[in-house]
């Protein structure tokens, strides 16, 4: 089980454990009798709390999930430009052409293998911000000679700036989760969500420990799922290097001449 799954599964748990325990507490210390005197205030009172946290923890998952969209779509971008200067940069002349790949391969293995784990730890990798700008100096210091040369090198340098564009913007937005005082608040809420369930008795108290069980996991699952979406690289069930590696395949591949081969890419 991965760790993604694993803290999910325990934090889940204990959640759901705490919601029956409160519950049980509360029918040990209050008569059932007693708790059917809430129920009508009780009921109205949960309808609008309950309302306005499923509306509140709605539009933050659609956000986060918007969020984590927006990042994937960023490193896609990125991958695609840096493959596309690999490959422009087959109309230089050899000394050039070797360099531009060389530093391609490097900055690609480095988002790989240095970047990605940084930015689960809320990091920015330098290793790859010096990779970006040896392959901007290289291919500014450029000075093409022919027509074609100066289209390629226009190209190389349009690809670079989106390249670097998205790379920058990826940095800023991957280590942009929920904002601390919304977790506050999706936190408290879902705890006095469950604590308005206990006003209500039902005369089977395993019925009733059942409803406290759904509850508690439903507004847990939830609250998970806007940690793993608004944090799209802080687990291993957020945002892989795919791209990243399709580009190294394709690397290999053009320099070969032949077909990329078919190979299954972390999402």
């Amino acid at each position: 089980m991965s760790s993604g799954y694993l803290y999910g599964f325990l934090v889940i748990t204990v959640t759901v454990g705490l919601s029956i325990l409160g519950m049980l507490l509360v029918r040990s210390r209050v008569s059932l009798e007693t708790l059917a005197s809430y129920h009508e205030v009780a009921g109205y009172l949960l309808s609008v709390v309950g309302t306005l946290y499923a509306v509140l923890l709605g539009f933050v998952i659609v956000d986060s999930m918007q969020h984590m969209q927006d990042v994937r779509g960023l490193v896609s971008m990125e991958a695609s430009g840096l493959a596309n200067i690999f490959l422009c940069a087959e109309g230089l002349p050899p000394d050039n052409k070797d360099q531009i790949r060389k530093l391609c391969r490097e900055y690609a293995s480095e988002v790989i293998n240095d970047e990605w784990s940084a930015l689960q730890h809320g990091h920015y990798s330098q290793r790859t911000f010096h990779s970006v700008f040896l392959i901007w100096k290289d291919i500014t210091r450029y000075q093409p000679v022919t027509e074609q040369q100066q289209n390629i090198h226009q190209q190389m340098i349009s690809e670079l700036c989106s390249m670097t564009q998205n790379h920058r913007t990826r940095v800023i937005s991957a280590t942009r989760g929920v904002a601390p005082v919304m977790w506050l608040v999706l936190i408290v809420g879902g705890i006095f969500t469950v604590i308005f369930t206990y006003f209500f008795g039902v005369a089977n108290i395993r019925v009733q420990a059942l409803m406290t069980l759904l509850v508690a996991l439903t507004l847990s699952l939830n609250v998970y799922l806007v940690f793993v979406y608004g944090n799209p690289m802080s687990t291993d069930l957020g945002i892989k290097p795919g791209p990243f590696e399709l580009d190294l395949i394709i690397f290999d591949s053009f320099d070969k001449g032949e077909m990329p081969p078919g190979k299954s890419l972390s999402n």
